[in-house]
């Protein structure tokens, strides 16, 4: 068949023997830049989103305002095809946001070992890595991204169980019914489980995704779907997770303190000032860590 005027000539990705990528600082919304803490990272995506979403809605105003001054008779942008796609932007940005969140915890961690490895004993670090991962691995390795990054963190019991190992604190404690996190623990429960209704089956809400948000607390309609717009949902999960992103940051770093007191007064470890500047570069300044008794 003769090839079409103007067609591309796309590899067949069977044929292909490289994944394309972009540096990270070419890809504008993420806004990832080196030195970047996890918290600003996960912030710096939901500014992006809304600004994504601002520019949708002008962009509609503005093809509007043309049409009625050239036409105003005239045929242009409907109303129902802009919420269409108004709404499709809506759901997957929040999935992205939430993506972000667990992302966040991820980073936090592997930043917090890379900062505390030469002070926390070797004997409490409990992670699978998979052979043929190691064996692949070619350049210069990081221990702690390879431990932690194939992990799964849209578990509290997991987050509590690697915030334990490196710190010897837990934040969330789930099965704890009496918790005064207790509500905090349920609404990022039911935000993972909007995250898997999102991700697994197109928003779509299946007998499953509605049984495990009513055991968080949350009523959901079976076989209908997940709707962002719809009494400001999306930004309610957004405002949820800004908030705790910074709390768990804080958490996170007031906990390490107490950590390296402990760990300071019986004579563990000595209080190299460069440990801080590695706990501020990785994850973040903090007034308790701050106080300790720096070298």
């Amino acid at each position: 068949m003769t090839r079409k005027k103007g067609a591309k000539n796309i590899t067949a990705f069977d044929d292909r023997a490289e994944i394309a990528t972009t540096a990270t600082k070419s890809i504008r919304h993420l806004s990832r830049e080196d030195d970047s803490t996890p918290s600003q990272q996960f912030h710096a995506t939901l500014k992006n989103q809304g600004n994504y979403l601002k520019w949708i809605d002008s962009r509609h105003t503005e093809l509007q305002k043309a049409r009625n001054e050239l036409d105003p008779d005239g045929r242009g942008p409907k109303d129902a095809t802009y919420r269409k796609y108004r709404w499709y932007a809506e759901q997957t940005t929040l999935l992205e946001a939430i993506n972000a969140f667990e992302v966040f915890y991820k980073n936090s961690f592997i930043g917090l070992a890379c900062a505390l490895r030469r002070v926390i004993p070797p004997e409490r670090i409990k992670g699978a890595v998979d052979a043929k991962v190691l064996w692949a691995n070619q350049g210069k390795t990081s221990f702690p991204s390879l431990i932690f990054e194939s992990q799964l963190f849209h578990d509290l019991e997991q987050i509590d169980k690697v915030s334990s190992m490196l710190i010897e604190a837990k934040r969330y404690n789930p099965n704890n019914q009496a918790s005064s996190n207790r509500k905090l623990v349920l609404s990022l429960q039911a935000i993972f489980q909007i995250r898997h209704t999102l991700s697994h089956n197109q928003g779509r809400v299946t007998q499953s995704d509605m049984s495990k948000l009513e055991m968080h607390g949350y009523s959901a309609s079976l076989n209908e779907v997940i709707d962002p717009e719809k009494n400001h949902l999306g930004q309610s999960i957004r405002k949820r997770l800004r908030s705790e992103v910074n709390a768990y940051t804080k958490w996170l770093l007031n906990n390490t303190a107490k950590f390296l007191e402990r760990r300071s007064r019986t004579g563990d470890i000595v209080l190299d000032v460069k440990l801080k500047k590695s706990i501020e570069h990785y994850v973040g300044s903090n007034a308790e860590i701050s106080k300790l008794d720096w070298k």
